[in-house]
């Protein structure tokens, strides 16, 4: 249970979660969100007249108390395979590889699980004191389990996370003659899998950054501007220049052409059983795996992104306001230490080969069905040399 309390008393000291809210209008179903809303209104008399109670900041008080049951993380076949049915078929040793069934009152044995769920309370924590827009139920239960896994007999090691499947379309690529479908307003050009450039072909999100940082450089100029307005454009500008240098030096997996799952930061930092970006990774849904790589990080209190390639793949209808999937049936199995040095474009046949005999290290069962990914770019068109028409 989280209890946030704002416009406490007058005489007791202003913490940071209590606020006086601003005059506008709240949408409070919509802010809620899924989440189930009872409303109450109490009065009482005063003492004092509409001059002294005014003053008073506890006489028009609001307690906010969002009540929130986190789940415990499937660590048993019966739960596991309630998720993903055809789980026990595809990785017949996951039975040998699960933790001892966990006991009354003892924390769950899965830390990366137990840190998905803390941020997910802080982020409700903060969104609720800032009367923001509160996650789905979808969102918020977006994860049945994440279970290190290891294969006593072949040392292999896996993490499987059971959750939802969100869609990512970040990246671009100069180099290569690819669609970009920009599916959100959050859309970003680079994914932190990256190789060097290889051409002088620009990348194509270069022009449009160019205008928006010479707006925002104009603006900067406005004596008229606010310190905080001076204050956000420095910030903003810095960020469009950085941004402007990666996309000079480096190509980026493209959201829509190549297949890569995200995960948090706090799932690749350097601890035991973290994985890296690059990291191959199998997406096991309805009987057919996937082979991706880990390309791209996201935020720290969400799971089961992957890329609009895979999403497509399992959904054709996906796009940003239509997830493949929201409740948690796709397995991931990613495989931490297992990415190849230095990062190179897309081979999807070198990507599939190494994620089958991942898949068959980890005791998987040889007679799933496989999908194997084409490449969607395009040969780029030949410039044809001009001829001047005054020329005999």
């Amino acid at each position: 249970m989280l209890t946030l309390f704002l416009m406490q008393g007058c005489h007791k000291k202003k913490n940071s979660l209590e606020t006086v809210l601003p005059r506008k209008s709240y949408e409070v179903i919509k802010m809620a969100n899924g989440a189930l809303v009872e409303s109450h209104v109490t009065s009482k008399e005063g003492m004092n007249d509409a001059l002294q109670t005014s003053t008073t900041p506890n006489s028009y008080g609001l307690d906010l108390t969002l009540h929130v049951t986190v789940p415990a993380p499937a660590m048993t076949m019966k739960a596991l395979c309630a998720a993903t049915p055809e789980l026990a078929n595809a990785l017949p040793t996951l039975k040998e590889m699960l933790p001892p069934a966990p006991q009354e009152g003892v924390k769950n044995s899965s830390l990366f699980y137990s840190r998905l769920f803390e941020n997910k309370i802080k982020m409700l924590h903060y969104q609720l004191s800032h009367l923001g827009q509160l996650p789905s139920r979808e969102s918020l239960f977006d994860c049945q389990t994440i279970l290190p896994l290891t294969n006593t007999t072949t040392q292999s090691t896996a993490i499987l996370v059971q959750a939802i499947m969100n869609v990512n379309a970040d990246g671009s690529d100069g180099d290569r003659n690819l669609l970009l479908e920009k599916l959100s307003s959050t859309y970003q050009p680079q994914t932190n899998y990256r190789w060097p450039k290889t051409t002088s072909r620009p990348n194509p999100n270069i022009n449009e950054l160019r205008e928006h940082l010479a707006l925002v450089q104009k603006s900067l100029s406005d004596e008229k501007i606010t310190p905080e307005q001076k204050s956000r454009l420095a910030l903003e500008s810095s960020s469009l220049q950085s941004t402007l240098i990666e996309l000079e030096r480096w190509s980026f997996l493209v959201g829509s052409a190549d297949p890569f799952i995200v995960l948090p930061k706090f799932m690749l930092e350097k601890i035991k059983d973290g994985a890296s970006i690059g990291d191959y990774a199998v997406v096991l849904y309805q009987g057919i795996l996937y082979p991706a790589i880990v390309g791209d990080i996201g935020p720290a209190s969400k799971i089961g992104e992957a890329s609009l390639r895979i999403c497509r793949a399992i959904d054709s209808q996906s796009s940003e306001t239509h997830r493949p999937l929201s409740a948690p049936h796709v397995s991931y199995f990613i495989f931490p230490g297992s990415k190849d040095y230095p990062f190179q474009a897309p081979d999807y046949s070198h990507w599939s080969e190494r994620c089958h005999e991942l898949w068959k290290n980890l005791g998987g069962s040889d007679k799933v069905t496989w999908h194997e990914w084409e490449k969607c770019d395009q040969p780029w068109p030949e410039i044809q040399p001009q001829i001047n028409p005054d020329i005999s």
